[in-house]
């Protein structure tokens, strides 16, 4: 009966649950390959910051893109995180990866045609494609590990609407 209680505590007190914010980066200053933030997606990396400061962040993922490295900067810079660089045309491996983090709290900045894959990897659940101009999609997903696996996924918005 001990082991009962124990296992019991360890599932209530043990870091059983992760969540992941997934976004795709912020407004782009051109559609060059390497096109950089444009200004509007500067202030949206910046409000993309103030919207996650709070949520004990350990972990901040970006492509090799610099697009995306510009919209996770912000955070990582006042939560003093490193970036973890990312090939984004690995997005199978990736999800493995991300997949093995238990407990944590998750930032991954990808790409309009990442993004829905990264989302449904990590929540079973299918989101829309993300139009070019679309770029206040932020996906939260939720996975608690014990007694089984339960996910769950909600879409909300930050900052100013995209077009």
């Amino acid at each position: 009966m001990k082991w009962i209680f124990t296992f019991i505590g360890f599932c209530l007190f043990s870091s059983c649950t992760t969540y992941y914010y997934v976004v795709r980066h912020a407004e782009r200053q051109d559609n060059s390959a390497g096109s950089p933030l444009s200004a509007i997606g500067l202030q949206r990396a910046a409000i993309l910051r103030d919207s996650l400061i709070s949520k004990g962040i350990d972990s901040i993922f970006a492509s090799t893109f610099i697009r995306t490295q510009q919209t996770a900067q912000p955070l990582a810079t006042a939560l003093g995180k490193p970036l973890r660089i990312y090939l984004p045309d690995t997005t199978v491996g990736l999800i493995a990866a991300l997949k093995k983090i238990n407990g944590k709290e998750i930032l991954v900045v990808g790409h309009s045609d990442k993004v829905p894959d990264i989302v449904q990897g990590l929540s079973g659940q299918t989101v829309p494609a993300i139009a070019f101009d679309d770029f206040d999609n932020l996906y939260i997903i939720k996975v608690k590990k014990c007694l089984g696996t339960r996910k769950w996924m909600w879409h909300k918005t930050y900052g100013p609407p995209s077009p």
